[in-house]
């Protein structure tokens, strides 16, 4: 009766009822969309994954390592740019249509890559089209998850999205070794392209039957500078800019130094993203329980010396010994960044919340690829490897130094519905 009573009060007041996802919004956490919602999203990264083993055909048409970094930044760096936009987008036209607009994009792209032989301004679209895409995806995916998810199961839920995006990092680099020794690039090429046409069919099973719609009054447009006036959410975008920046700085360049070491590159994938697998499904509700800044600190040293050690021991009998020190930092880090910011704004924010935060985290796959290129071809590639590792060290004195505050879940939402009012 209360929750008919105000229900009533707030569209007396003129405001939103929710009602397209108020009874979505439950401690029930796997339902059919959700793991629809889970395997678009491993379909998703797996296109993205096999283009891990991208750097090996620029290196084969004869780029240096800086070039390298320009076009595997130039992808992020569109993803970036078109993020705010397309938060705008999924705001007044829904997650669905846009959803789909970026897998059609994204196939277009990953069937364009086997046209491509060299270096030019064909190549730079290409990449910049496949961010548009990619970043399409992830708006839409990010946003349906922060507002569908019951609040008390955002750190489960986030985690087994996480797993869901490593396991797909996992196979697709490894099975993309032995597509390239047996029929070359454009077996990944096709490859990847295959996974988008799947991930469209699963996103029509996650994203239809909810049909989140965009409201049709005065909100449907949000300010994002109004978003960033919140400090705490400031230190949050700060810590995921400097994690991501050391995450992306692993993949993009761990097949070139594991070719330098004369060692494969898939067992780091395939080692880490396990790892990472297992501690997101086993460790989500802990996230719950006694918060996520806690596992930031804990974990942030731990994902720093996994980078540090890598140079040292890849090519040596200890070689899980890094990939399972990444994973398992990366598998905290991933879930808790995300479970924090999906906490913050109230449901028409969510989708430009997700946007900004989703926004800096692509940047450091930007940096990732672009400066920590240079930072390879001044000095050396195990070099790189060291700077990221000290570099995750400071991402621990930001949490230390400038925690980032846990939202409380109110009222609202701990029955069944969010606040009308922001809670940022």
């Amino acid at each position: 009766m209360n929750r008919l009573f105000e229900s009533v009060l707030i569209a007396e007041k003129g405001e939103h009822p929710l009602e397209k996802i108020k009874n979505k919004i439950s401690a029930t956490l796997w339902d059919s969309s959700f793991i629809f919602l889970n395997l678009t999203f491993f379909l998703v990264f797996t296109n993205i994954a096999f283009l891990y083993l991208y750097p090996l055909a620029l290196e084969a048409m004869g780029l240096k390592l800086h070039m390298v970094g320009l076009v595997l930044g130039t992808f992020s760096a569109a993803a970036v740019i078109s993020r705010p936009f397309l938060g705008q987008l999924v705001i007044q036209r829904g997650e669905f249509p846009v959803f789909i607009l970026g897998l059609t994009v994204s196939l277009i792209a990953s069937l364009s890559y086997i046209l491509i032989n060299k270096f030019g301004p064909a190549m730079l679209f290409t990449r910049a089209f496949h961010g548009l895409g990619f970043s399409a995806c992830v708006c839409a995916g990010f946003s349906l998850a922060a507002k569908t998810v019951h609040p008390a199961r955002r750190g489960e839920a986030f985690s087994i999205i996480g797993a869901s995006l490593m396991g797909a990092i996992a196979i697709a680099p490894y099975l993309g070794e032995i597509l390239l020794r047996r029929w070359g690039f454009s077996a990944i090429y096709l490859a990847a392209s295959g996974s988008v046409f799947l991930a469209w069919i699963a996103a029509v099973k996650a994203i239809s039957p909810l049909q989140l719609s965009p409201r049709n009054d005065r909100e449907t447009s949000v300010k994002y500078f109004n978003l960033l006036k919140n400090r705490p959410f400031i230190f949050l975008l700060l810590s995921t800019l400097i994690f991501s920046h050391c995450q992306a700085s692993v993949p993009n360049f761990i097949a070139l130094i594991s070719n330098e070491k004369g060692v494969p590159s898939g067992r780091f994938f395939l080692v880490s993203n396990v790892m990472a697998i297992m501690v997101l499904l086993s460790t989500g509700k802990l996230l719950d329980r006694f918060g996520k800044s806690f596992f930031m600190r804990l974990f942030y040293p731990v994902f720093a010396l996994g980078i540090l050690f890598i140079p040292g021991m890849i090519d040596s009998p200890f070689h899980p010994v890094p990939a399972l020190l990444y994973g398992m930092g990366v598998a905290f880090l991933f879930s808790t960044h995300n479970a924090i910011a999906a906490s913050y704004g109230k449901p028409v924010e969510k989708p430009a919340i997700m946007s900004l935060f989703t926004a800096i985290y692509d940047t450091g796959f930007v940096t990732g690829a672009v400066v920590s290129g240079w930072v390879a071809h001044v000095t050396s590639l195990e070099m790189l490897f060291r700077t990221c590792g000290i570099l995750g060290f400071l991402g621990l004195c930001v949490v230390l130094m400038l925690p980032m505050q846990e939202d409380k879940m109110s009222y609202g939402e701990q029955h069944g519905h969010e606040d009308t009012k922001n809670r940022v």
